[in-house]
């Protein structure tokens, strides 16, 4: 049976009835429809045009569904990402159309890849007490103070590197264009919960990001700040700000795990994924095995050469108070030196033994990774061997 839709343009929306706000039944992509809530109200102000517009679909079924379309028949795709193809927008209302036409398949599988931190939220709760981040979403230096802390802003498309630092630089996911339309918002809270709490907590850390006029010309600058959809021209600091006035309001119970948190440093969160995950980091600044290793074995040559001092103070020390055999209250230093000298010995043996085996493992790991990846390719699965970006799952 074909469906009947119908369209509205949010901007013609008054905030006290915005669909953003309404307890509506949305398409979420697999069938199934999902009602939700949020204390977020909507855009006050809406810098998308008409570039996105969402369409109600009256089918058989009690509930109306709503879709994500094209405002703009040229342009039938993703504000910032032509990649996206969305249906276009009906221009009459309760016009039939086929229900394959209605469906954006691509549309929540990019979402969600690009939105949700999954990883990142998982790792946060063995943070609580051991490798402790701040725990407060207020954490975050403005962009142009990045610099008074000597690191280099990088921007980012993965979600869970947004704010992670290490030392000199500082990873940060740029605002989408797609947020600019109070259309996007009002579909994306019912259609997929987990990647609107996950937006809600990421727009309101752009928030603390932009303060003054000086942080938002550095984000147009640093390509963090997109151009408005429709006319392609960067909005003004005023306008930008009353777009970021409506997520002032969000609170922790708004947004997922992650944007409890502000900033996080990617040390702790590489040692977080090692003790407690098994994996050799939650994200690879070294992608390289060669340079990876000479990572981790800075810190155990410190240690090497901090031990042979000892060893040597105390050879030193025997030879110069025995002169033959030890007596008296000597011979306790006598026999802890020696012991000392027989754990070093283990240690080191142990050292080298990790790092041969490690050796082995990350050889076998690749071995199997790469047999598994030929397998899938020879099974047809045209993502095999896909790019993660670095991080290790």
């Amino acid at each position: 049976m074909a469906a009947a839709v119908s369209h509205s343009r949010p901007g013609s929306v008054t905030p006290e009835k915005s669909p953003i706000c309404q307890s509506s039944t949305l398409e979420n992509g697999n069938g199934t429809t999902t009602v939700t809530s949020s204390r977020f109200k909507g855009l006050s102000k809406d810098l998308g045009g008409r570039s996105l517009e969402l369409q109600d679909i009256h089918g058989s079924t009690v509930h109306t569904r709503k879709i994500l379309v094209a405002g703009n028949p040229d342009k039938q795709y993703l504000p910032g990402q032509p990649r996206v193809r969305l249906s276009a927008a009906t221009p009459t209302t309760c016009t039939p159309i086929p229900a394959k036409q209605s469906e954006n398949d691509d549309l929540l599988p990019y979402l969600r890849r690009n939105h949700i931190s999954a990883e990142l939220d998982a790792m946060l709760p063995y943070m609580k007490y051991i490798f402790v981040q701040t725990p407060s979403y207020i954490h975050i230096m403005p962009l142009h103070h990045q610099k008074a802390h000597g690191r280099e802003v990088l921007p980012d498309e993965n979600p869970g590197l947004h704010l992670v630092w290490y030392y000199e630089r500082i990873f940060i996911k740029p605002i989408p264009a797609y947020f600019y339309s109070s259309a996007f918002w009002a579909y994306i809270e019912h259609a997929d919960p987990a990647v609107f709490r996950s937006s809600l907590g990421f727009m309101r850390s752009w928030d603390l990001l932009v303060r003054y006029q000086l942080d938002f010309d550095l984000g147009v600058k640093w390509g963090l700040i997109p151009r408005k959809p429709e006319t392609g021209e960067y909005p003004t600091y005023e306008e930008f700000c009353g777009f970021m006035e409506s997520f002032r309001g969000v609170k922790d119970g708004d947004v997922c795990r992650r944007y409890h948190y502000g900033e996080l440093r990617l040390t702790r969160l590489n040692k977080t994924a090692m003790f407690f995950q098994g994996k050799l980091a939650y994200f690879h600044i070294h992608p390289q095995w060669g340079s990876y290793l000479s990572h981790i074995l800075a810190p155990v040559i410190t240690v090497f050469v901090i031990l042979s001092a000892v060893l040597n103070s105390m050879q030193v020390t025997l030879a110069a108070v025995a002169g033959g055999e030890v007596q008296g209250r000597w011979k306790p230093y006598a026999d802890v030196s020696a012991w000392f000298a027989v754990v070093v010995i283990c240690f080191v043996a142990a050292v080298i033994f990790t790092a041969l085996a490690g050796l082995v493992v990350m050889g076998v790991k690749d071995l199997v990774r790469a047999k598994r990846v030929r397998v899938r390719k020879e099974k047809g699965d045209e993502r095999a061997g896909e790019k993660t970006h670095g991080v290790i799952w």
